[in-house]
């Protein structure tokens, strides 16, 4: 009898502790399952650091586009000189632009003149790209591209089969403003007022890559397929083999973060994309720079509304993603910011 109960005494508890390895196997499957998952989903490790200013922009400016040289530098446009400035070993210099004459405000007002570097005339540059033997120049207001070369400044002449407005000087654009190249030296203009995305090739052909767009502006090529700042429709988007598609964005104007259908942006007006996917976007009606990577939204940098003399942006317009930094062109506070990922 005392054996029996002993027998029994002992059951529960061995049954319990079987049990409960049981249970601790269960958690540690679950929990490498988990791992497993994230490590494979990606997930989103950038952080920013301590955001700075492009020391050699110290002039009177208002930065809109950037690009990248191959000897390092970089070209900025700036809308308040109608000017372009080759930032280089930490020396700002005119790279094209004459002077014009001033406003009643003091504001230079531009022009429009094909010439030398030197002598040429912008009204509104707007956003810059490699193109052909040079760069190509957005001069938004005289609805025009230009291409800036060693020793002049043209306007690009492009010719198409398709049923578009046409002027002595080709194809017509509306307030294009976005510029993006590709490896196989086409351009792509954001036809901003025609709701359009046109691509040029090196030979002048101009075709339509997309249309019904919301005033497109900020572009980016990328992999094989273009990112599009859809301003007017607070979203971006990317256009891949004839095919538009939603990157992110609710289509609602506002500042929310969260899965790339849902998250909202104001009035976004630059595109960057990184190696891994990740996109960087100037949501320039929310003061702010977003990431969409691995289908969600979140703010990496936003202006402190409640410290207007913090230093964050106020308009970021254009940005470029070189290495493990971006650099941020804010048009308002006349500064480009560069902003360190880690």
């Amino acid at each position: 009898m005392e054996e029996k109960e002993m027998k029994q005494k002992w059951k529960l508890p061995m049954i319990v502790g079987a049990g409960a390895i049981v249970l601790i196997l269960v958690i540690v499957v679950l929990a490498f399952g988990n791992r497993e998952k994230a490590e494979n989903k990606g997930e989103d490790t950038i952080k920013v650091g301590a955001m700075t200013e492009m020391s050699a922009m110290d002039i009177m400016c208002e930065p809109s586009g950037i690009t990248l040289m191959e000897d390092g530098s970089f070209l900025v446009t700036d809308t308040y000189g109608k000017q372009i400035w080759r930032v280089k070993d930490q020396e700002s210099t005119v790279y094209a632009g004459g002077e014009t004459v001033e406003d009643p405000y003091g504001r230079p007002m531009g022009g429009y003149n094909d010439a030398l570097p030197e002598d040429s005339y912008f009204k509104y540059p707007w956003a810059i790209a490699p193109f052909l033997d040079g760069y190509a120049v957005s001069d938004t207001e005289n609805d025009v591209v230009r291409l800036i070369c060693e020793d002049s400044i043209q306007t690009v002449n492009a010719a198409t089969q398709e049923d578009l407005a046409m002027t002595d000087m080709g194809v017509a654009f509306s307030h294009p403003t976005g510029l993006s190249s590709d490896e196989e030296g086409n351009l792509y203009v954001a036809d901003t007022l025609e709701g359009a995305i046109r691509k040029i090739t090196p030979e002048g052909e101009l075709t339509t890559l997309a249309s019904c767009l919301s005033e497109p502006m900020g572009l980016c090529w990328k992999d094989g397929a273009l990112y599009v700042a859809e301003t007017g429709a607070n979203r971006i988007v990317k256009v891949q083999d004839g095919e538009t598609e939603l990157v992110a964005g609710s289509g609602t104007d506002g500042c929310q973060d969260g899965s790339m259908a849902d998250a909202s942006f104001s009035m976004p007006q630059g595109v960057a994309v990184g190696d891994d996917g990740a996109v960087y976007v100037s949501d320039t009606g929310n003061s702010a720079i977003r990431l969409v990577k691995n289908g969600t939204v979140r703010t990496l940098v936003v202006r402190d509304v409640e410290n207007l003399e913090s230093f964050s942006p106020v308009s970021p317009v254009g940005i470029i993603l070189v290495e493990n930094e971006l650099y941020i062109c804010d048009n308002f506070s006349r500064k480009v910011f560069v902003l360190p990922l880690i």
